[in-house]
Order: structure tokens, then C-alpha cells, then sequence
């Protein structure tokens, strides 16, 4: 296995900096605006599939579906892009931290569906803020087992769109990030329809990290957290990165950021970090180097550091 490194510097906070990003910015907006529907050709067969874009490539819809495990009341959050049903397109499917829920991404959420992904996200009772929380670790275990039987029932819905079963990211942050740990490490959750994963502010706990556990995932891993995170979980998601077999990339977000805000307030420094999600998957679900340096592209403003192992 080749292994790369790259480090980013200090973020940078002059006017022409500052300039310049909102060139770059408006001129991004602008191409997007006029991108066609760009196919490709599975390398699975003839089927043609969406190449995935940078985010506002596409307008979005939000649907909100109560769907169910057992008991178990799973309100979800499906974000759409507008292109019909004309090729399959790939599907990422979130976990939300202990008391939050979906909403509190929603800028986010929509910016991954602007980019080509039909978006899942299930409200997890005992997770989600409000009555009946449940202690961190139970509330990931029941998440773990609701993740899986919300994708099977949102892949037989009738979108508008057709989702590619052959192209599923699994992404989590906080606490949804623990979970979507589990999901990679332990067998007992791991979901065989997972193609890539996304640990955002998560951290190593006995059901992810435990003996036999470590390097026992089997697909890509995208590993990303605030120095800044009050809560302390820099070193635990870097710890998550070392034990995690190739390939895995590790971001280091600078600028002050902490625990919450890369993944909920869309500024185009976070975009830039959502684009490197996007280019993440893309490599992943094609093998196609060019998307691996696109991420690497994304994340060379000033503020990130990236330890990236293939």
C-alpha cells in the first residue's frame, strides 16, 4: 500500500484572502448553476449512474417520512436532488448526536443532496433531543440497529428518484459518529450494503474500539474533527484514524471551530470540507484517482490538516 501525507497551515484572515475565497465562491455558484446531469458508466455493467458534483449543482427537495422498527417510531428526513429517475444516483444515509436531530444539520444534509445524493437521515428515539433520552452508549446501540432497517424501507419508497444500491455512504457525527464507528469495527452491526464510511466528532468506546475490534473495518474510512472541540474528542477521532486499516483519510479542522459548527453552519470554508465528503465517496465508489485529488484540492485552504493513507 502507498501511503501520502500532506499538512495545511494556520488559517489564513486578510482581506484579500478573504477577497479572493468570495471570487472563488461566486464563480463555483456560477458553473454550478449551468452543470448538466453528468452520467457514467458503472463499472459493475452498462448501467449509467450520476457522477457526483460539488455541492448547489442541483435543486432539493425535503420530505419527512414516519417510518418504524418494531415500536420503535423513526421520523426521517429524505432530501432529494431534482433529477428524476433517469439514472440511479448514490445514497448517504446520516446518524445525528445525542440530543440533537436531523434538523440541526439540515444545511449540510441539503448541500450533499445539491451535490447528486439522495440524503437519509431517521430521527433515533433515546438519541434525539427530548423525552426518553437514554445514556450515550444504549441510545448508539439502538441507533446501530435503526440505521439498516431505515435505509431498507426508504430504498423501497417511491422518491422520484432511483437510489443506486451498489453506492451507500454511512456518516454520523458526535455521538452518530460513535455509532457509525460500530457500525465500521463491530461485526454484530456492520451493515454489508456500506461502501464507505464517515466519522465525524466521534470517539473510540468499548463497542467500537474493544478487543478484537481495531482495524476490523473493510471499507474506506473518513475521519474528521475540531482541534477546537470543547468536548475533547480530538484525540479520540485520531485514535479512531490510527486503528482504522487503509484506506482512510484524517481532517484536522482549524480555524476555531468546534465541536458542532463544521457540520451545521455552511460557510464556504465548511463547504469546502462537505466537497471533500463528496470527492471521498466519489473515490470510493469508483476507484477513480482523479476524485481523491479533487478531496485533496478541496481541503488546501488554510485551516485543514489531512493525513490521508491509500
Amino acid at each position: 500500500m502507498a501511503s501520502w501525507r500532506r499538512t495545511l497551515g494556520a488559517v489564513g484572515r486578510g482581506h484579500a484572502a478573504r477577497r479572493a475565497a468570495c471570487v472563488a465562491a461566486a464563480a463555483l455558484v456560477a458553473l454550478a448553476l449551468a452543470a448538466p446531469v453528468v452520467a457514467e458508466v458503472s463499472p459493475h455493467g452498462r448501467t449509467p449512474t450520476l457522477s457526483l458534483r460539488h455541492v448547489h449543482n442541483f435543486p432539493t427537495q425535503t420530505r419527512w417520512y414516519r417510518l418504524h422498527r418494531g415500536d420503535r417510531v423513526l421520523e426521517t428526513m429524505v432530501v432529494t436532488p431534482k433529477i428524476g429517475r433517469s439514472v440511479p444516483i448514490p445514497v448517504i444515509e446520516f446518524a445525528h448526536g445525542w440530543h440533537s436531530n436531523p434538523t440541526v444539520y439540515a444545511a449540510m444534509l441539503r448541500a450533499w443532496a445539491s451535490a447528486g445524493f439522495l440524503v437519509i437521515s431517521p430521527t433515533s428515539p433515546g438519541m434525539a433531543r427530548g423525552p426518553g433520552l437514554l445514556p450515550q452508549g444504549a441510545a448508539s446501540i439502538e441507533q446501530a440497529e435503526d440505521l439498516p432497517a431505515v435505509l431498507t424501507q426508504v430504498l423501497r419508497l417511491r422518491l422520484g428518484v432511483t437510489p443506486d444500491p451498489k453506492r451507500i455512504a454511512l456518516a454520523g457525527h458526535s455521538d452518530g459518529g460513535c455509532t457509525v464507528a460500530d457500525m465500521a469495527f463491530n461485526r454484530r452491526f456492520r451493515d454489508n450494503r456500506i461502501d464507505v464510511y464517515f466519522i465525524f466528532s466521534g470517539a473510540q468506546t468499548p463497542i467500537n474500539a474493544g478487543p478484537g475490534l481495531l482495524r476490523a473495518n473493510n471499507k474506506p474510512v473518513f475521519v474528521a474533527d475540531s482541534r477546537a472541540d470543547q468536548y475533547g474528542d480530538f484525540p479520540s477521532s485520531a485514535a479512531i484514524f490510527r486503528a482504522a486499516r487503509t484506506p482512510k483519510v484524517f481532517v484536522a479542522i482549524g480555524r476555531g471551530d468546534t465541536h458542532l459548527p463544521p457540520w451545521s453552519v455552511s460557510t464556504l470554508f465548511h463547504q469546502r470540507l462537505w466537497n471533500a465528503t463528496i470527492d471521498f465517496a466519489s473515490w470510493a465508489f469508483t476507484g477513480q484517482g482523479a476524485a481523491l485529488d479533487g478531496m485533496v484540492d478541496d481541503l488546501s485552504t488554510p485551516g485543514f490538516g489531512v493525513n490521508l493513507r491509500t
